[in-house]
């Protein structure tokens, strides 16, 4: 039992002061329990029974810090269908119909975070074929689908976005949540922003780091102001870099990550590539898969996570990707190079694997 103890340490979130009863959490993955209806996309995203039924079965199996798959902010675009929607020009009680979940998940005193999320130019074409993103470069053919071409986002747009998020933070909060993890990575929209790749605008959207950052630090702020953040928690889900050339750097993401430590994220999920280079699935390039943090460590990223806990000052550090073993994830909690350690597949085939780790019972996932 002494060679996992590390993993089973509560840690607290400081602004809001909420602790997680362990170090293990279960990272943001698609679910697929939630309805969708091409002809009418207003009816799209609600949450059916199955949606509840597996956050109890997370909350029970011992995730000290539970996330949810995406939940996009706008029902015309969608990463995939059958994930929730949190749309705030659906006619539906959005707050009625999450508070199932959100009690689910935080039954057994896990902290939840559900996960907002906006696709941008990685919208299937076969979703919508007009995506929004940070400028006008199509994402090519990838993951077996295809994608339009994107058009700019206005001013105008990119405050209506903002406002979206805050609006599907304030229906978490409303429901019993604890606060919400945005997706700014993976390629996503806060992603797109991010990139120089991607990112060719001439405005103060554009350009340096400081003004392709300016998006992600409104919606924190934005939240923030909403919702204060020594009760509700802003995590992020944030890239350690995009592993593809004139992508998003480790530099700079170690300069984005200590940015928004300063605005209020309390919580980072450190993973890593994007649609065209998916290195979070672990069917990565030569320049990852030969790393020795996936051959001894256990995880993809765990090199570049433990050097970006080193920027940081207050906020809890986890990263996602390629854990199996717990005494790998015990020595890195152990020694101090992360605070946590983020399971996704593992938890979909056995949701009980945390509560088993911890009792001892279990050393390794089956996958």
């Amino acid at each position: 039992m002494s060679q996992i103890a590390p993993l089973a340490q509560p840690i607290t979130l400081q602004l809001s002061g909420k602790v997680i009863p362990n170090r293990l959490y279960r990272t943001p993955l698609s679910e697929y329990a939630c309805t969708y209806d091409e002809n009418n996309p207003e009816n799209s995203g609600q949450p059916l029974p199955r949606y509840a039924e597996l956050y109890q079965e997370l909350a029970n199996g011992g995730a000290g810090l539970i996330c949810t798959g995406n939940i996009p902010i706008h029902r015309d675009n969608l990463e995939n269908y059958n994930n929730a929607v949190l749309d705030m020009n659906n006619p539906w009680d959005a707050v009625a119909a999450f508070t199932p979940a959100v009690k689910a998940a935080k039954s057994r005193g896990a902290i939840f975070l559900p996960q907002l999320q906006f696709p941008g130019r990685q919208v299937p074409e076969f979703l919508n074929k007009h995506p929004k993103s940070s400028s006008d470069v199509q994402l090519k053919p990838c993951l077996n689908k295809t994608y339009g071409v994107p058009s700019p986002l206005t001013k105008e747009q990119i405050a209506e976005l903002v406002a979206r998020y805050v609006w599907a933070a304030e229906v978490v909060d409303k429901a019993g949540g604890d606060g919400i993890i945005l997706h700014a990575s993976h390629g996503y929209i806060m992603n797109q922003f991010l990139s120089p790749l991607i990112n060719t605008r001439t405005d103060e959207y554009g350009g340096s780091l400081e003004n392709r950052a300016r998006f992600i630090l409104e919606v924190v702020n934005a939240i923030k102001a909403k919702l204060p953040s020594d009760r509700f928690v802003i995590a992020a889900k944030l890239n350690c870099q995009d592993f593809i050339q004139g992508g998003t750097s480790f530099a700079e993401q170690c300069v984005v990550i200590k940015w928004l430590e300063e605005a209020g994220v309390d919580f980072f999920d450190i993973s890593g590539g994007t649609y065209e280079s998916p290195a979070w699935r672990g069917n990565i390039m030569t320049e990852l898969a030969a790393r020795s943090s996936q051959k001894e460590r256990g995880s993809y990223f765990i090199e570049w996570a433990q050097e970006m806990k080193k920027v940081l000052s207050r906020a809890v550090i986890g990263t996602t990707g390629g854990w199996r073993d717990a005494r790998c994830m015990a020595e890195a909690v152990g020694s101090g190079d992360i605070d946590m350690i983020g399971l996704g597949r593992p938890l979909r085939e056995d949701p009980f694997f945390v509560a088993k780790v911890l009792r001892g019972d279990v050393r390794k996932s089956n996958l």
